[in-house]
């Protein structure tokens, strides 16, 4: 994503290498921030911070190719967006408004429909959805908290379940493919909040936090659950650490150099590849990631 341009650029990745292969843009609208793909791999939404509003791609499951289907309006300065792993759902991030909208999706089609909003704290700046999809968490770089919502499966639809509080500034959240650990990147603590999560109820717990870089905003976790990657944007450094997958707790393995302010973080699904995306040097940074001890 291209915010200063507003653009998305397409890369095509070798499968056997990691190594990308640039392959041109598409236009959105003004200051795209986020960007998410279907599981099915045929939708693609972009949030335009600067416009109010997602703009809506079909996808071309071959090649990766976006075709442009319009956009649809959002709430005030749309931040983050996160779709369920069923598809049915896409639930965007209004920064100024302090509120999701949520979107039912078609399926076949990827069109939107708006379903309303519902209240968050304080400039909510990323989303995650638990893998059952029966848990949406919220990230308040404003409030220095989380918001829990449980979620209908089959509507879609967002209940309150309050807030948890994390370190400062907290500006990403991710859950485990296990549904057992969150974790949230506190921008202004330099540190990543962990918690237990309840996989009845969506209920979290605090355990601690573990330090990372400076001004941390990323947060990646490996398909497998062993690894976690956190991206440190004044530090310009991605920190790693162990997961243990039957706890969730973390350990460091310290720090890789990025190029300048690294905002984004991404894995590949064969988890060989890591690629990080880096606001001030206008570029991805490639590793790639041992799968075996």
């Amino acid at each position: 994503m291209n915010q200063n341009s507003n653009t998305v650029t397409h890369f095509s990745r070798n499968t056997s290498t990691g190594a990308l292969t640039y392959q041109g843009t598409i236009a959105t609208g003004s200051s795209p921030r986020a960007l998410v793909i279907s599981a099915d791999g045929a939708s693609a939404y972009v949030t335009n911070f600067g416009s109010n509003s997602v703009s809506l791609y079909s996808r071309n499951t071959s090649t990766g190719a976006l075709t442009s289907q319009g956009t649809i309006a959002a709430g005030s300065s749309p931040q983050a967006l996160a779709i369920s792993a069923d598809g049915a759902s896409v639930y965007v991030a209004n920064w100024n408004a302090a509120n999701l909208t949520r979107f039912s999706r078609n399926t076949s089609t990827g069109a939107l429909t708006s379903q309303g909003t519902v209240a968050t704290g304080s400039q909510p700046n990323a989303i995650t959805i638990s893998v059952d999809g029966a848990s949406v968490y919220v990230a308040n770089l404003g409030a220095t908290t989380a918001s829990i919502f449980s979620r209908n499966t089959s509507t879609g639809a967002l209940t309150s379940q309050g807030t948890i509080a994390t370190g400062s500034s907290p500006a990403a959240v991710t859950i485990s493919a296990d549904g057992t650990s969150v974790y949230v990147a506190n921008f202004g603590a330099g540190t990543l909040s962990i918690y237990g999560r309840n996989t009845s109820t969506g209920a979290l717990t605090s355990q601690g936090s573990i330090a990372t870089g400076s001004s941390p905003n990323s947060i990646s976790i490996s398909s497998d659950g062993a690894s976690v990657y956190v991206a440190n944007n004044t530090s310009s450094t991605l920190s790693r650490y162990s997961r243990n997958t039957s706890t969730g707790a973390l350990t460091s393995h310290g720090t890789i150099p990025t190029a300048a302010n690294p905002s984004a973080i991404s894995i590949s699904s064969d988890g060989a590849s890591v690629y990080v995306s880096n606001y001030t040097a206008s570029s991805i940074s490639m590793f790639s990631r041992r799968t075996t001890p």
